[in-house]
């Protein structure tokens, strides 16, 4: 009886192992995705953010060091107007870390557009 017992018991093990197993090795895999997607969610977020600062930063540093001088001379004019933003964009590009350029070129094509979509956006959020 006890060796019908153990070859029972041996039986549904065997059977029962591997789907603890599958359903093991689904569920460390969820986990990882999802640790994979959050993370990649942060990332995102941290350079998304530096963008975005980064704009802010250079709008105020051309509207401080060359819109202002221009605008007391009274003579900012279209022309100067995108000197300015081009100075803006050059900017904002310098302050930017090669990390996150990166991270903006791959997720949005070209990070000096979206630098520059940002710097239009701040411009006028600041008149």
């Amino acid at each position: 009886m006890q060796e019908l017992l153990a070859t029972l018991l041996q039986a549904i093990i065997a059977v029962a192992v591997p789907i603890l197993t599958a359903f093991g090795v689904r569920f460390l895999n969820e986990r990882t995705a999802h640790a994979k997607e959050a993370a990649t969610s942060e990332i995102a977020e941290r350079y998304i953010a530096e963008a975005g600062n980064v704009a802010a930063t250079a709008v105020a540093l051309i509207s401080q060091t060359f819109v202002e001088d221009l605008k007391k001379s009274e003579s900012f004019d279209g022309a100067k107007q995108k000197e300015a933003f081009a100075k803006a964009v050059a900017a904002a590009r310098g302050l930017l870390t090669a990390e996150a350029a990166r991270f903006l070129d791959q997720a949005y094509g070209d990070a000096t557009k979206y630098l520059a979509a940002k710097i239009e956006a701040e411009v006028k959020l600041q008149k």
